[in-house]
């Protein structure tokens, strides 16, 4: 009821705010289009190939989820059957987003590819820290691997990034909404909303504010991954039990540990 009531009320204001609408969904294509799909398209199609044609336990999984970045790193530990405090402690070490966009794009937006690979340090120690004060699950391994056709490596990876490009449009449409509806927000306010429901834009609005405190805040952005990347992990995690707000408060946690982390290490070796 929740989720139909929230639908129709974010239908409602795209009726009533259409050109908005439309310039916010826009702009989360453009945005796709020029960040995350080159960061993501290649490196996924690579992924898929050498998954399916390795054998590997719970370690090696979660290796290749953290190179993977969300929603990879759930599509490849949905192999793994995990169930109960082992899904758990898998969904919280690799809902994590790829290095390609975090020290790529993300450090070309900042200007320093040197703090973009702070920003994936420290949002990979976090999971890790995160995923370790789960019990430890009994070891499982992986079922054997079926190489994937290259065909098919391409029909999937292109699936998978339809899905994020229409999740990043539906939470910028959602954020622009909410800002049209309360034009008075103040920026920091809206950049907050903007990480919420869609990470790629919110670290744009980040950036938009030209605060000092820009790298922590962009790390503690993509921990938490927004709305629209919960949903995508959501439902891979959905046959292992958990649900949404248990990912929810995980990646929560994990925004708080690794923008900390990363705020001390800017401020040690990157003072302004």
């Amino acid at each position: 009821m929740l989720v139909s009531a929230a639908f129709g009320m974010l239908a409602g204001a795209m009726i009533v705010f259409p050109g908005a609408a439309a310039e916010a969904a826009m702009e989360a294509l453009a945005l796709w289009a020029r960040a995350v799909a080159p960061a993501l398209g290649p490196f996924m199609v690579c992924m898929l190939m050498i998954s399916s044609r390795i054998n590997g336990g719970l370690a090696l999984r979660t290796a290749m989820g953290w190179l993977c970045g969300s929603p990879g790193g759930a599509k490849l530990m949905r192999e793994m059957e995990l169930r109960g405090r082992g899904a758990m402690r898998a969904a919280a070490m690799t809902g994590t987003m790829s290095p390609m966009f975090l020290i790529g794009t993300v450090g070309s937006w900042l200007g320093d590819r040197r703090l973009g690979w702070v920003i994936f340090i420290c949002h990979l120690l976090g999971a890790m820290a995160i995923g370790l004060c789960i019990r430890h699950p009994e070891a499982s391994q992986a079922p054997a691997a079926s190489p994937l056709p290259l065909g098919t490596a391409l029909r999937e990876s292109a699936l998978a990034l339809l899905t994020v490009a229409i999740c990043m449009m539906l939470g910028c449409v959602a954020a622009r909404m909410a800002a049209c509806a309360f034009p008075t927000l103040p920026a920091e306010a809206q950049a907050a909303l903007q990480c919420s429901l869609e990470v790629t834009a919110g670290v744009k609005s980040i950036l938009a504010l030209q605060t000092l405190m820009s790298a922590p805040l962009i790390c503690a952005a993509c921990s938490f991954g927004g709305l629209s990347l919960l949903l995508q992990n959501a439902a891979f995690w959905q046959d292992s039990g958990i649900t949404l707000g248990q990912l929810a408060l995980l990646r929560l946690l994990h925004a708080v540990l690794s923008g900390a982390l990363c705020a001390a290490v800017v401020s040690v070796f990157f003072p302004r």
